[in-house]
C-alpha cells in the first residue's frame, strides 16, 4: 500500500476551493497571477483521487487536468499570457 498517493482530505478540498475562489476574484479585479500552480494543486487532487478507482471518466477527468496543466506552463514559458 506504500506506493498509493495519499488520499484526498475533505479539508484540502475545500483549501483548494477557497484558493480557486480567491484567484478567480484576483482575475476579475485584474490581479491575477499564474494559473500554473493551481493548476499544479488541481492535477494532483484530480490524479489522486483517480489512483484510488478503477473509474475510467474519473481517469479521463484526471488525464484532462494534466493535459490543461502541461498547456498552462507551455503558455507561461512561452510567453502566451
Amino acid at each position: 500500500m506504500s506506493d498509493q498517493p495519499a488520499r484526498v482530505s475533505p479539508r484540502e478540498i475545500a483549501e483548494f476551493m477557497d484558493a480557486a475562489r480567491a484567484h478567480r476574484n484576483a482575475a476579475f479585479d485584474g490581479r491575477a497571477g499564474s494559473n500554473a500552480a493551481l493548476l499544479a494543486w488541481k492535477s494532483s487532487i484530480l490524479d489522486r483521487i483517480a489512483a484510488q478507482t478503477d473509474d475510467a471518466e474519473t481517469r479521463t477527468v484526471a488525464d484532462n487536468a494534466r493535459a490543461e496543466l502541461a498547456a498552462a506552463r507551455a503558455a507561461e514559458i512561452g510567453g502566451d499570457r
